[in-house]
């Protein structure tokens, strides 16, 4: 193993303990410290999903250290991380920079300190007022009306899908098989399935498509459930959980903000038969993914998912909304029965609580003497369904 360089990292530590923040914000054009505060606040510049947010601000400390915390995607580091996530706009790989990303930050503060002393020693200009960038809110435009032709020519994708299992490759027909209730009628309805390997499609590499709408119904983007996902995890963690080779289960189009939407909380499916009954008996169902979603449908309940553990500022507005407008303002929560999910719906439970919805919960690793520890919604048979339903 190279051995470590402790005189380089000193001399980084030191140039980052001697660089004043503003040289940095002054740099990237942004509005300078308040010289009576020790921290400064900004937009995240790691997670564009963190405006969406009311803990979207990013800290830093206007100290010697320049540590920094994003509240929202809970990214640490200090003035290099901040670098970091100014030029490429996403956190560190893995979490922590290293190797090539540390040395192109390192590199990149020099270049800031030493732009910062040259200008320091030229003749003196009365810089012009710096104006702070208007973020403009973010919003999930329908594939139809696309700026982009090629966003604007995936519009209509779901009719690629395929919905059988006969005529999936092995790997998708085994995961819609293992899940009885994954009809082709009911994908169909969803616009889910499977895409051949030469579909016009991201999700080319043996993925389970999802159509996601808009409140109004419109198909605003696709994701892809990643069908080897269970075989890359057992090799990751076989191979010691390398920092940056962690797997993904889901794949979302770039630019799409899932935090604004609800999955299954288009409008149109009040008119669907199952749904009014569904609301008045149980209020509105809030699960974690898409499963979920699906397969309380096929249970004949109207659920809607987050797409995570955790619920943004916009959703949760919707949910209150939609409860209100729908289903005389009351709402079961149904996490995934993990550590996870459940620390994930405590807070989702406090929030809907706080604006006076009508909340209760519906299943958790304890109740039910720990019949559901570590279980998910979507792999409830229809008898554990109707024991939990019968409950809540």
């Amino acid at each position: 193993m190279k051995p470590r360089n402790y005189g380089y990292i000193n001399d980084v530590d030191d140039l980052i303990q001697r660089t004043p923040l503003d040289v940095v914000l002054s740099h990237y054009g942004l509005p300078l410290t308040d010289q009576s505060s020790n921290e400064y606040r900004m937009h995240c510049v790691f997670n564009d999903a963190c405006a969406e947010s009311q803990y979207g601000n990013l800290s830093v400390a206007t100290d010697s250290f320049k540590r920094v915390y994003a509240h929202c995607c809970r990214v640490k580091g200090n003035l290099l991380t901040l670098i970091h996530g100014l030029e490429h706009r996403q956190p560190p790989t893995g979490g922590k920079l290293r190797a090539q990303e540390f040395k192109e930050a390192v590199a990149k503060l020099r270049e800031i300190t030493a732009t910062s002393q040259h200008e320091d020693s030229a003749p003196h200009v009365t810089p012009k007022p710096v104006v702070a960038p208007v973020a403009k809110p973010a919003t999930n435009t329908p594939l139809v009306r696309h700026e982009k032709e090629a966003a604007r020519a995936l519009a209509d994708l779901r009719t690629d899908l395929i919905v059988d299992p006969a005529m999936m490759n092995p790997e998708a027909a085994k995961y819609v098989r293992s899940r009885p209730w994954m009809t082709p009628e009911l994908l169909r309805h969803w616009g889910v399935g499977w895409i051949p390997g030469n579909g016009r499609s991201l999700f080319r590499k043996n993925y389970l498509v999802y159509s996601h709408r808009n409140t109004h119904g419109e198909i605003v983007s696709y994701s892809g459930r990643d069908l080897s996902f269970e075989a890359k995890w057992q090799d990751w963690i076989r191979r010691g959980k390398p920092e940056g080779k962690k797997p993904n289960k889901h794949r979302y189009v770039k630019g799409y903000h899932r935090g604004l939407e609800l999955y299954g909380g288009h409008g149109s499916r009040l008119g669907e038969e199952h749904v009014p009954a569904s609301l008045e008996q149980r209020g509105l169902v809030v699960v974690e993914g898409m499963n979920e979603v699906l397969r309380m449908d096929s249970l004949g309940v109207c659920a809607v998912g987050l797409g995570s553990t955790t619920a943004t500022d916009a959703q949760i507005t919707t949910l209150v909304s939609h409860a209100r407008s729908v289903a005389a303002n009351r709402i079961t929560l149904l996490p995934d029965c993990d550590e996870a999910g459940e620390t994930g719906f405590k807070e989702l439970l406090w929030r809907l609580a706080e604006a006076r919805a009508d909340v209760r919960l519906g299943i958790s690793r304890t109740m039910f003497d720990g019949r559901f520890a570590d279980r998910q919604p979507e792999g409830f048979s229809d008898s554990e369904w109707l024991d939990i339903d019968g409950a809540t």
